[in-house]
């Protein structure tokens, strides 16, 4: 892979960086894939490797002691949850189940699900929230644009990469004024920094409602791959006969159900990332860059007309090793525009320095 290609299509493309730059992993700071900056939690940590003790046997089939704790922890039923190896399967999942043969994206989206469900054979649509109104979500425009023939519209809350929350009431006034026969697939990957804003306890009573749940980004365990979706049972039993059997590692499993008993991290997380998140607009607003309200860990940030664009900043932080995400890939977004994760104060510091002596 070409230096160029580290920042493209996806973050966190740190392994690629350390070979292509001949720097160690601990030299590389990654501002690129939205991560929780506090690390993986200790408690986490230990149960996946007490895990691999017992991986001389098959992991459970179907996750079930670690449904069993995200039932407990909704106050739902275990038939109203699926297991994955992260969301990004389960992304795929829905599409090969339910075959739909017109999707609406609310825009800009991550780029996964129209790969999904052009797999399948699906024609997708775009609506793309207006960047005047900072990508704040717009029920009628959504609504607007389906029709008698949309079968799934698939969305974000927050956004990705604008990390914009959707309001509940927004949300609840689409799915209840869509048709039927259309199912709403509510991508919550990051929900956990703004929880209050999630709609998961609403999927036992709206029929056409799946959720889907990211363990990787809050408890910060991307290798490991875990993740879930919510939705009615009678869903569920059709999404699962889709769906292979152990999806889930045993170190997997033993390290999701840990991430739900993490109370003071989840408390700690909650805290401290605003704080440092607002380290970085300060900051990024210093230096005449247009940055985006966010609810999440990440922000989306906007280069001013000057002539400079988001894959040249890129590079140069590339070289810095520094990574950031540039998103002139995204659907409705142009190549001024890049997204940074939120990191500890220090790390923000750091990047804030190399933007300098790249824009001042």
């Amino acid at each position: 892979m070409a230096i160029s290609d580290v920042n493209s299509t996806h973050g966190g493309k740190v392994f690629q960086a350390t070979r292509e730059l001949g720097l160690p992993l601990e030299k590389i700071l990654d501002f690129s894939a939205s991560i929780n900056p506090l690390g993986m939690p200790e408690a986490v940590h230990k149960a996946a490797v007490d895990a691999i003790s017992t991986s001389i046997h098959y992991p459970e089939v179907d996750a079930a002691s670690f449904i069993d704790r995200l039932a407990e922890c909704y106050e739902l039923d275990h038939a109203n949850f699926l297991a994955g190896s992260g969301s990004t399967e389960l992304i795929y999942l829905v599409p090969r189940c339910f075959r739909p043969a017109k999707a609406l994206i609310v825009a800009p989206a991550f780029s996964e699900y129209a790969r999904s469900l052009q797999q399948v054979g699906c024609r997708t649509e775009t609506v793309a929230l207006s960047a005047d109104d900072d990508f704040s979500f717009d029920a009628e425009k959504v609504l607007s644009a389906v029709d008698g023939t949309t079968d799934l519209v698939f969305l974000a809350n927050p956004g990705n990469p604008t990390g914009t929350g959707i309001e509940r009431k927004g949300l609840q006034q689409l799915a209840d004024r869509l048709p039927e026969n259309c199912l709403l697939v509510v991508d919550e990957a990051f929900i956990d920094f703004c929880p209050e804003l999630s709609i998961i306890e609403e999927v036992d009573e709206r029929p056409n409602l799946i959720v889907l749940r990211s363990l990787t980004k809050f408890y910060a365990i991307p290798g490991l791959r875990a993740g879930y979706l919510a939705a009615s049972s009678e869903l569920i039993q059709q999404l699962r006969s889709f769906s292979a059997p152990w999806t889930l590692a045993t170190p997997a499993i033993a390290a999701a159900r840990s991430c739900l008993l993490e109370k003071d991290y989840r408390e700690r997380s909650l805290k401290l990332i605003p704080q440092w998140r607002q380290q970085l607009v300060d900051g990024l607003r210093a230096l005449n860059l247009h940055v985006y309200p966010s609810d999440a860990n990440y922000l989306l940030v906007r280069l001013p007309k000057d002539g400079r664009t988001a894959g040249t900043v890129s590079q140069v932080l590339l070289q810095q090793g520094v990574l950031i995400r540039d998103c002139s890939d995204f659907v409705s977004l142009d190549e001024r525009y890049f997204r940074i994760a939120v990191r500890g104060a220090q790390e923000n510091l750091r990047l804030l320095s190399g933007l300098k002596g790249i824009l001042l």
